[in-house]
């Protein structure tokens, strides 16, 4: 506990120090934050703008590749054959085992 007692001493000055300098009109302060949020504005624009010419780029970049890709034939694996389709089973038809006896019977 004694160590942190030199710590809190110098931030009470320091704390002293800066309240008690000039003080700040409406007006810097209200330039300020105009300031901070232009350039946030700012920040946003240019990120957007990066993000759109990224994109466009990488269009570009893709339509390149396909019609290069199209123009020289690369696959030169010619592709399997399909397999041949196998002969439907003949089915057995089993006798009926079951021997239905008519619930009238005409006489």
């Amino acid at each position: 506990m004694n160590y942190r007692l030199p710590h809190i001493v110098v931030a009470s000055v320091l704390l002293i120090l800066f309240s008690c300098s000039e003080e700040v009109s409406q007006e810097d302060l209200v330039k300020a934050a105009v300031d901070i949020k232009l350039e946030q504005w700012k920040l946003a624009q240019l990120n957007t703008c990066k993000d759109i010419a990224y994109t466009r780029a990488e269009d570009y970049v893709d339509s390149l590749l396909l019609v290069n890709s199209l123009e020289s034939k690369l696959d030169t694996i010619p592709k399997p054959l399909k397999p041949v389709k196998p002969a439907k089973p003949g089915f057995k038809i089993k006798p009926d085992s079951v021997v239905v006896d008519p619930i009238y019977k005409k006489e």
